[in-house]
């Protein structure tokens, strides 16, 4: 679908890649604007369509573009070597807290996308993100030790709720830091006693005592 932009030189490539991201960050999809992309990629509006299509094509492909882009940085990050699916959270945490401060645009277009998206267009965001998830994060927990659990309790169930917390928390902070990335990092231990704090509530519920 997208072969010629693909086979587009660099160059090109990037200034449509740069200027698609910048717009659909700052502003969500149905403000974003298809005039200050090709203006700023300087390029024409049929050049834009005619390797889109349309502005939905031209959004999920900038999405998944940018979904794969921080996973990408995920993988720059060595995992230690921890059965303990809390220890696993917060390294975790901590790495995506880094990635959004040091791609602070990308992440607040992946934010975007899933906060500002139009009903009719929000079910390809999330069949998106669960194709990658799913490729994605079963490797990270994959060493997960489950002894560690109390009798009763169901791992898969359990990685699944500190999963929505982890998104609930990287939320959380995208949102309060939007706009201010660079105070991110000064905050840190401020955010990972929140993160500890939280993290010793689920583990109350799913370890022994």
């Amino acid at each position: 679908m997208y072969r010629n932009f693909e086979n587009l030189n660099e160059d090109k490539k990037q200034r449509i890649l740069e200027a698609s991201i910048q717009e659909f960050a700052e502003k969500a999809y149905e403000e974003a604007s298809t005039n200050v992309i090709v203006k700023n990629a300087e390029i024409s509006k049929g050049i834009l369509f005619h390797y889109f299509g349309n502005k939905k094509r031209l959004f999920l492909y900038i999405v998944e573009y940018c979904l794969q882009l921080l996973v990408t940085e995920y993988r720059k990050y060595p995992l230690q070597k921890s059965g303990d699916i809390f220890d696993r959270i917060l390294e975790l945490g901590l790495i995506k807290l880094k990635i959004t401060h040091a791609n602070p645009t990308i992440s607040r277009l992946v934010l975007q996308a899933f906060l500002n998206t139009p009903e009719t267009i929000r079910p390809e965001i999330q069949d998106k993100y669960s194709k990658l998830s799913n490729e994605f994060v079963p490797p990270i927990f994959k060493d997960i030790d489950p002894s560690k659990f109390r009798n009763g309790v169901d791992p898969k169930k359990a990685l699944e709720m500190v999963m929505l917390f982890l998104e609930a928390l990287q939320v959380k902070y995208t949102k309060e830091y939007m706009g201010r990335e660079q105070e991110l990092l000064g905050d840190m231990d401020k955010i990972m006693e929140e993160y500890k704090e939280t993290i010793e509530i689920l583990k109350y519920g799913m370890y022994p005592a």
